[in-house]
C-alpha cells in the first residue's frame, strides 16, 4: 500500500502543486504523510453527504479545498471546522488540488478538458499566471543500462516539452575512472584504469522537480557513483506557461445556439447571457470556475464561458466588446472526477468516486 507522502508525489509529478496560484490552499490538508492507503474517494469537495457515502475511506482526493480561510477557532458551528473533525475523528486523510490542476502542463489541465468539452480548437493558454523555468539534466550510463535510466526520469518528471513527453537526446563516447581503495565499482577493479562506452543522456526538467529526478536517476543507475550535471535553462518557450484561461477558435455559430447548446453539454442548471454586441460565436474563451479576473485580458469579439459573473463584470464585458456565457461555477469543472481518478492510475489503491451532485444550483422550472 502507498504512503500519503508516496501519492502526493504522484500527483505533484502530473499536477505540480508549486502551479498552484499563492493563495490557494493544495496539498495535504489534513491527515499523515505517512499514513498507509488502500481506499480512497475522489470526490469534487468535501460535504457531510460525501464523508456519510464512504465511511471506509482511509484517503480523500478533493477538487476544491475544505480549509481556505483560516480557523479562529473550532466552533462545529463553523461547518469547515466540523467537517475538518469528522474526517479527523475517522482518522481520515485529505489532499485537494484545486488550482495545481488548473495549472498542469498544457493539454492535461482542467481547462484544456472543459475547452474539449465546448469543441475549442487551436486551444492555447491566455493570460498565463506564471511561466515555469527548467533545467537540464546530464548522465552517463552503459549502453545497456540506458532505457532504465531514462525511464526512471521520465517517471520522476523529466522529459515533458509542451505536449510531448519521454523526450532525451543520447550520445556515445568513452567514459575513464580509476577506482581507489574502498570502492565497490560495478564495472572494473580497483587501481585499475578503465575505459568503458557510454551513452550521455540529457533530458530537461521542472526547476522544482530536479531533486526527485536526479534520485530515480541514482536508484535505476548501477554505478556506485553516479557523474551528472544540473543546469539552469533560460529558455522562456509558451509551453512553459501555465494557468487556467484558454483560448481558442470554433466553427462559426450564432451566439444564442452556442448558448444553449454549451449549457447543455455542460449540465449547467441555466446560462446567463451578457451579448456585448457580439452575434456570432467563434472566438472563444473558457475558464473553470470564477473567470472575471480574465475579463480584462481577452480580446475584443471573444466569447467567454465561464461562472460567477457579478452585474459590474458585465458592464465591463460589455465595455470590451466581449460576450459572457455563464454555465455556473460547477458546471465548468464537471470534468475534475475524471481528471482526479486518471491521476491515481497506476497507484496500488482501490478508487470509488463520489456521486453527490457537483452543482447547489437548479433551474426552477414554471410549473
Amino acid at each position: 500500500m502507498p504512503k500519503i507522502s508516496q501519492i502526493l508525489q504522484l500527483l505533484d509529478q502530473k499536477f505540480p502543486f508549486s502551479r498552484a496560484e499563492k493563495w490557494d490552499k493544495t496539498g495535504l490538508l489534513i491527515g499523515d504523510l505517512d499514513a498507509q492507503i488502500s481506499r480512497v474517494c475522489v470526490c469534487y469537495e468535501i460535504t457531510d453527504a460525501v464523508l456519510d457515502g464512504a465511511p471506509d475511506a482511509e484517503l480523500f482526493l478533493a477538487y476544491h479545498p475544505l480549509i481556505f480561510r483560516p480557523l479562529e477557532n473550532l466552533h462545529f458551528s463553523n461547518p469547515t471546522a466540523r467537517l475538518s473533525a469528522r474526517i479527523l475523528a475517522a482518522r481520515q486523510n485529505l489532499i485537494c488540488l484545486h488550482t495545481a490542476l488548473d495549472g498542469a502542463p498544457l493539454g492535461r489541465a482542467l481547462g484544456d478538458e472543459l475547452a474539449r468539452q465546448i469543441g475549442m480548437q487551436n486551444v492555447r493558454i491566455h493570460g498565463a499566471s506564471g511561466t515555469e523555468k527548467l533545467v537540464k539534466i546530464v548522465t552517463f550510463a552503459l549502453h545497456e543500462n540506458v532505457e532504465n535510466v531514462c525511464d526512471a526520469m521520465w517517471s520522476a518528471g523529466a522529459g515533458h516539452i509542451g505536449l510531448y513527453k519521454n523526450a532525451s537526446f543520447r550520445s556515445h563516447g568513452i567514459g575513464t575512472f580509476l577506482p581507489t581503495q574502498g570502492a565497490n565499482p560495478a564495472i572494473g577493479k580497483v587501481g585499475e584504469l578503465e575505459r568503458v562506452e557510454e551513452t550521455k543522456i540529457e533530458v530537461v526538467a521542472p526547476q522544482n522537480a530536479w531533486k526527485s529526478v536526479v534520485a530515480a536517476m541514482k536508484g535505476a543507475h548501477p554505478y556506485e557513483e553516479v557523474a551528472y550535471d544540473v543546469l539552469a535553462l533560460e529558455n522562456a518557450e509558451i509551453n512553459q506557461s501555465y494557468g487556467p484561461l484558454r483560448l481558442g477558435e470554433i466553427a462559426p455559430i450564432s451566439l444564442d445556439n452556442f448558448a444553449r447548446e454549451i449549457g447543455e453539454k455542460l449540465g449547467a442548471p441555466g446560462v446567463r447571457l451578457v451579448r456585448s454586441g457580439i452575434e456570432t460565436a467563434k472566438i472563444v474563451a473558457c475558464s473553470p470556475g470564477s473567470g472575471a479576473s480574465f475579463i480584462e485580458k481577452l480580446p475584443r469579439g471573444t466569447v467567454f464561458v465561464s461562472g460567477d459573473f457579478k452585474h459590474h463584470d458585465a458592464l465591463l464585458a460589455q465595455n470590451r466588446g466581449v460576450a459572457l456565457v455563464d454555465v455556473s461555477h460547477a458546471a465548468t469543472e464537471t470534468a475534475t472526477l475524471k481528471l482526479l481518478r486518471e491521476a491515481l492510475s497506476g497507484c496500488d489503491v482501490q478508487i470509488e468516486t463520489s456521486h453527490e451532485p457537483l452543482n447547489p444550483f437548479e433551474n426552477l422550472k414554471n410549473p
